[in-house]
């Protein structure tokens, strides 16, 4: 086997391999929309088929004296280049048209198609040999105009939006290294070659826009999701009937003026921080928690006086947690624990710091429930914490119980104080 053979298979087979699995990638890809989708299957089918005719174009220049399918062949190669530009302007703005780009895809594959009959772009002769017309840059020039276009589409993105370096060196670089391949073909290229320069930094051009557009759509799903799952939080957390039994309490009060005024100031605080937690993602420190713990303690006291008690036992508060995950689990153990029993009980918050994990632990000796079976409805807000701390600090969430005796949660997170970066 020749150098030429041996180096060649190895590059086409290389391609086609990344076309195959960027194409299985989308099909298996959850995040990414529909329209997108089918943006993406177009842009792989037509650098399959440059590929192909990339390697078919070499055939027939070499192997094959077949002078008019050659010419077909060429057209449709320089046909497909400035098209794929085009489609990945649809990944900017899907909800463009961008008629003007496809003029240009038109008209460049109209000037190539006169190959059949005059060389104005290029031409190939019966006896198989090709010849550049005065318009035999065309392709590259359309393609670059294209590739600047698209550029303007990028940067436009931002409008309205903080800059971000990142994405927009990334755009830069998969356009640069297109750009290197027109260059390095004109510079470097032969038809002894089986794929063009171009076309090899066309693929990989696909490729890793891919990988970085993905990871974007899931940053939006995982963003979309955090707000949905606050929202959830929202809607699990301030129930009505527990904003009517604090009222009805406080209402109870007789006599003590300071103590309904005090009652009213922590109901408005719970209320408020509430919300608030629905409206950011930002973390909050283990004191802003603990304060909020102490104002629903506190109304919830009202409600069933010596019934409810509650102890702490505090290695350490000085790191970060999403909002509201230790008060939900105090409150799931008040609601489904303590208060359950006739004579009630106690709710213990504990922290500790080992290693560079935070632990925090929730523990009632409440009727606790069968651990074997999965947490029910009535144990609100479970999930939503789970998924609030894999998502926002990579923590977890441990639940052991048993029945009659007590119920133990434990929050592990990884330790980050104020300023830190989760």
């Amino acid at each position: 086997m020749s150098k030429e053979v041996r180096y060649g298979t190895i590059i086409f087979a290389t391609l086609m391999a990344l076309i195959v699995g960027l194409f299985v990638m989308v099909i298996l890809d959850s995040y990414t929309n529909r329209k997108r989708k089918r943006i993406y299957f177009a842009i792989i089918a037509l650098t399959f088929v440059l590929v192909m005719q990339n390697f078919v174009e070499y055939y027939l220049t070499w192997h094959m004296k077949a002078w008019m399918l050659r010419i077909f062949v060429s057209v449709l190669g320089y046909s497909i280049r400035p098209a794929i530009i085009v489609l990945f302007a649809y990944l900017f703005k899907p909800d463009m048209k961008h008629l003007v780009a496809w003029g240009l895809v038109v008209f460049n594959a109209l000037m190539h198609s006169t190959a059949f009959f005059a060389k104005i772009v290029f031409t190939i002769s019966p006896k198989n040999d090709y010849a550049g017309g005065p318009l035999w840059a065309l392709c590259y020039v359309i393609s670059l105009i294209l590739l600047i276009y698209l550029a303007g589409l990028g940067f436009w993105s931002y409008k309205g939006k903080k800059f971000n370096v990142k994405e927009a060196v990334f755009h830069l670089f998969w356009i640069v290294i297109i750009i290197l391949g027109i260059v390095s073909d004109f510079l470097w290229g032969s038809d002894r070659q089986w794929v063009a320069y171009v076309t090899v930094s066309v693929v990989i051009a696909v490729v890793f826009s891919y990988i970085w557009l993905h990871q974007q759509f899931v940053a939006d799903y995982e963003a979309n999701f955090m707000i949905e799952q606050r929202m959830n939080m929202m809607i699990t957390q301030i129930q009505p009937h527990f904003i009517y039994n604090s009222l009805s309490a406080i209402a109870e009060i007789e006599g003590v003026p300071e103590t309904a005024q005090k009652a009213i100031l922590n109901f408005s605080d719970y209320l408020r921080e509430n919300l608030d937690a629905m409206t950011t993602a930002e973390l909050v420190t283990f004191d802003k928690e603990l304060e909020h713990i102490k104002k629903y303690i506190d109304l919830e006291i009202l409600r069933f006086g010596k019934k409810v008690n509650i102890a702490y036992d505090l290695e350490c508060t000085d790191f970060l947690l999403p909002a509201l995950t230790v008060q939900m689990l105090v409150e799931n153990a008040v609601k489904h624990g303590i208060t359950k029993r006739y004579e009630g009980g106690t709710v213990t918050v504990s922290t500790k710091k080992r290693g560079g994990f935070v632990y925090v632990t929730v523990k009632d000796d409440g009727v606790g429930f069968d651990a074997k079976k999965e947490i029910g409805a009535g144990h609100f807000g479970i999930n939503n914490i789970r998924k609030r701390l894999e998502y926002t600090v990579g923590g977890t969430l441990e639940i052991e119980s048993v029945e009659r005796v007590s119920t133990t949660a434990t929050i592990i997170l990884p330790y980050k104080q104020r300023g830190e970066q989760l």
